[in-house]
């Protein structure tokens, strides 16, 4: 394809049958994930079990919210009593998973309602998901690519990761909204659709008022805008106006309504906050500047120094309101618990780390974002004029995602549904050249095994996999039946792993002091300390502490990091099957999650 010969369905969006087609799409992936996803379902309908402890927390979160806990208190106050866990999470979540479990209260009895939420929840989601990645695909390209990219999503896998039944955190929704954001950009990059652009300023706002998990591919929309008008000048004049229109306003908008008044002048690294308020309303600003005295700005110089200028003063900003947020978000961690706990979390460690015991799962994730990112690049060096800017735009933002995945894993899971979308043209394009004198069914079948193909589940099938022991003996733990013991002795405090403290929460009404997430040093802390030292010092700790029960994941405790890292620990010997004196166990005789309750002092004294 020459720059002359642009396809006109590079140049418009779908029409309404287009859309319909999309969602039939959509709809029949949507019944094939459900069908493949149908025993985890199972399980949760019938047990209520929590797979992954940021559902567990939600769940927590939601049942205190409901309960009456304020709508600006997001304190933890189960974990590390009596100060609690302040949440980086604000309530936007909760507001609809607490309307859709108002819903099912009306039909449902107690039990079912919560479990019923979390199944309509993430599938809800996922059905978003499938539509949005062939919308954006059939923006960039056309509707064949656009169905050609639900049924790559649908192969990516998504109903097994951030998607799957029981999942209600927050990371489904962010992945949902920052393709509906690309999206936005792309049809706002289209003057005649400039207004798309105060959606897509919206839209960031709404997900950075969720978390900051998007950030990075929002500085990237975001400065696209001021590029363009280097290269365009008066041109983009519309488009930063509405950009910087709906992203100044809902910006204010969502820190009234998710931050607390006492926060408002405080600036954090890991939650939206004053710095990244001033940052949002003084970038829209100077937009707005640009396009107001866009005539001025006659020369590409001119232009260029007045962006650089805008770019200089963003960075003086952060400067001061935020000098500790340059760098890692998580720089406040405690080095210890970096160590022994997050160091060991899949999703927050580098791709690049697993590949020793996980090489098919690094190949399988990284590669369609790779074939997905030269896709873009050949589109971007063979369009022109809007299509090489959206192409550009999608390039920019998988060279974004790849790099920030290579860091943290889990952002994998954001950037693959935008691979899929810019994946999607490529196929249809090879097919389709492959296969001209082949009939029109036969070319769909062929497409839809090509992409299979080139999808991360065919290389994942065609690659040797292995689990990972650790993940593998952390879900042997998480099973509901396995709290009930701890669940019927008297409220106290459990000192146990930190990966299974919001399940503790969710399955018991317990306090605990371990809990995997990073604002908890002090009580995290507590926990690794505990288990580290030798018995009879964190007798004295833990005592001290308040603590009333310990609880230890028995399948594979004696390999876990803090057992390793100090054999003569209090860890290490329970996992040995070493009982202290001042311990008096509760679990049965080969228990998976081994429970023990402290002893009278007396008692313990005296043997």
């Amino acid at each position: 394809m020459t720059r002359a010969e642009t396809p006109p369905a590079l140049r418009r969006s779908p029409a309404r049958s287009d859309k319909l087609l999309l969602a039939l799409s959509a709809l029949v992936c949507l019944v094939l994930a459900a069908i493949l996803t149908f025993a985890r379902a199972e399980a949760v309908w019938r047990t209520g079990i929590f797979f992954d402890s940021d559902d567990a927390m939600r769940a927590v979160q939601l049942r205190d919210f409901l309960a009456g806990q304020a709508w600006f208190d997001l304190v933890a106050h189960r974990i590390d009593p009596p100060d609690g866990a302040p949440m980086h999470w604000s309530r936007i979540v909760d507001v609809a998973l607490a309307g859709l479990h108002a819903l099912f209260a009306l039909f449902l009895a107690p039990d079912y309602v919560e479990r019923a939420m979390r199944l309509f929840f993430p599938f809800c989601l996922l059905g978003l998901l499938f539509f949005a990645a062939g919308w954006l695909s059939s923006a960039l390209s056309n509707i064949a690519a656009g169905l050609t990219a639900v049924w790559l999503t649908f192969m990516s896998g998504a109903m097994f990761m951030q998607f799957t039944p029981g999942r209600i955190d927050h990371h489904a929704p962010q992945i949902v909204t920052l393709l509906a954001t690309t999206l936005s950009m792309m049809q706002g990059l289209d003057p005649t659709k400039a207004n798309r652009l105060a959606a897509a300023g919206a839209l960031m706002a709404f997900s950075m008022a969720i978390s900051l998990e998007n950030l990075p591919f929002f500085l990237i929309m975001i400065a696209a805008a001021p590029f363009l008008f280097i290269v365009n000048g008066a041109q983009m004049r519309h488009q930063l106006l509405w950009l910087s229109g709906g992203l100044a306003s809902a910006a204010l908008l969502f820190y009234i309504v998710t931050v607390p008044p006492s926060a408002y002048a405080l600036s954090y690294c890991d939650a939206f906050s004053a710095a990244h308020l001033a940052c949002l309303i003084l970038g829209a600003a100077m937009m707005a500047t640009l396009a107001l005295f866009a005539e001025r700005f006659d020369s590409l110089g001119k232009r260029a120094c007045a962006v650089a200028l805008c770019v200089v003063t963003l960075f003086v900003d952060i400067k001061i309101l935020a000098p500790h947020c340059i760098g890692d978000p998580l720089g406040g961690l405690d080095p210890l618990l970096r160590d022994l706990w997050l160091a060991h979390v899949t999703e927050a460690r580098p791709l690049l780390s697993h590949y020793a015991a996980m090489p098919g799962v690094v190949i399988s994730v990284a590669v369609p974002v790779v074939l997905a990112l030269i896709t873009a690049s050949v589109f971007t060096m063979r369009t022109d004029g809007l299509a090489q800017r959206r192409w550009a735009l999608m390039s920019a933002l998988l060279v974004v995602g790849f790099t920030a995945g290579l860091w943290q894993t889990r952002i994998f899971t954001s950037v693959t549904p935008l691979a899929m979308a810019a994946l999607a043209p490529a196929v249809v394009a090879i097919v389709m050249r492959l296969t001209r004198s082949y009939g029109r069914t036969l070319r769909v079948l062929l497409t839809l095994v090509a992409a299979a193909c080139v999808s991360p589940f065919g290389i994942t099938l065609a690659l040797p996999l292995q689990s990972h022991d650790d993940e593998e003996n952390d879900r042997r733990c998480v099973a509901p039946e396995l709290f009930a013991l701890i669940a019927e002795t008297p409220p106290t405090r459990i000192v146990g792993p930190i990966s299974l403290g919001a399940h503790f929460l969710a399955y018991s009404p317990h306090s605990v002091f371990g809990a995997p997430y990073h604002r908890n040093n002090h009580g995290n802390r507590i926990a690794i300390d505990a288990f580290m030292a030798p018995p009879e010092q964190a007798e004295g700790l833990l005592r001290a502490a308040g603590a009333g029960l310990v609880a230890l994941c028995g399948p594979g405790a004696a390999h876990s990091p803090v057992a390793r890292a100090a054999p003569a620990g209090l860890a290490a010997a329970l996992a040995r099957g070493e009982t202290p004196k001042w311990l008096a166990r509760l679990s049965p005789p080969n228990a998976i999650l081994l429970v023990f309750a402290f002893k009278p002092v007396e008692e313990g004294e005296s043997e």
